[in-house]
């Protein structure tokens, strides 16, 4: 799920890995949603790509802010990229991990598991002395065939109509959950599974204690999980964390709380004067 900036740079030049530059940002007030390309060109780790999180990943057609791509779209980019569904991908950002777990989401989701997130994020390559440059590298088209997995995606109504036995996470930072969350959703806060010094998430011991602060036990988890947060994308850092503790294959409501908490027919917890 995660490699160390150790890791990739014993690695820079191997043909076989591409690395991501996926840097970007979600701010409080409106537009949300933004990505960093200017950041990418003035500097990045040596033969990355970059990514927009917010155009090049998503369904610009679909009424709710940043759900997955298309498969065409998605197999587009990742062939013009230089990658393949067998391609090694190191994606790193610089706002907790999300828009680098969010990617290796969507890349399993459409069949390329080999998606990992760099510990640490670029602020951590930087800090480590690790080098970088400001070239804009081009690589031979691939092939990639974008085949849905839907045990890695749940819609509103299999949130909503969801079995007894199916732990609901929610990933987003407590303030944000207490204006408004779904019935039975636990709050994970993303923020809550990462060193805030280094950006690198915590040791398994350290996540485990994360969790049961927050009234999960990952010693007897029930048979299903389903992570969301606001649009499918700081949920992957919960997703993340579970994996570093060997529960993999977490779904993810893609929808989240952008396509829940405009739903008038959707069940909500919300403060009495929410919306005020």
């Amino acid at each position: 799920m995660i490699v160390s900036s150790d890791w990739l740079y014993r690695r820079l030049g191997d043909p076989n890995i591409r690395i991501v530059d996926i840097r970007g940002r979600v701010e409080h007030t409106e537009p949300r949603y933004h990505s960093e390309p200017e950041l990418y060109a003035k500097s990045h780790i040596p033969g990355s790509v970059f990514i927009d999180w917010t155009k090049d990943i998503v369904d610009l057609n679909d009424p709710v802010p940043v759900n997955i791509a298309p498969p065409e779209k998605f197999s587009e980019l990742m062939a013009i990229l230089g990658i393949s569904n067998d391609t090694t991908v190191v994606a790193y950002d610089d706002h907790n991990r999300m828009f680098s777990g969010r990617l290796a989401w969507a890349l399993r989701y459409y069949g390329n598991n080999k998606g990992l997130v760099l510990d640490g994020g670029f602020t951590g390559w930087v800090k480590e002395g690790k080098p970088i440059d400001s070239i804009f590298p081009k690589y031979e088209k691939k092939n990639f065939i974008a085949i849905p997995h839907p045990e890695l995606k749940r819609n509103a109504d299999e949130v909503q109509f969801r079995s007894s036995n199916t732990l609901l996470l929610d990933g987003r930072r407590p303030e944000v959950y207490a204006k408004g969350f779904i019935p039975g959703a636990i709050n994970v806060p993303h923020t809550s599974l990462t060193d805030p010094e280094t950006g690198k998430f915590l040791s398994k011991d350290e996540l485990k204690v994360s969790f049961k602060n927050a009234g999960v036990d990952i010693d007897s988890l029930p048979e299903k999980i389903i992570c969301y947060c606001n649009g499918g994308v700081s949920a992957t850092v919960v997703v993340t964390a579970l994996g570093i503790l060997g529960i993999e294959n977490i779904p993810v409501y893609d929808g989240s709380w952008n396509e829940w908490g405009k739903d008038e027919k959707r069940p909500k917890v919300q403060p009495p004067n929410f919306g005020s």
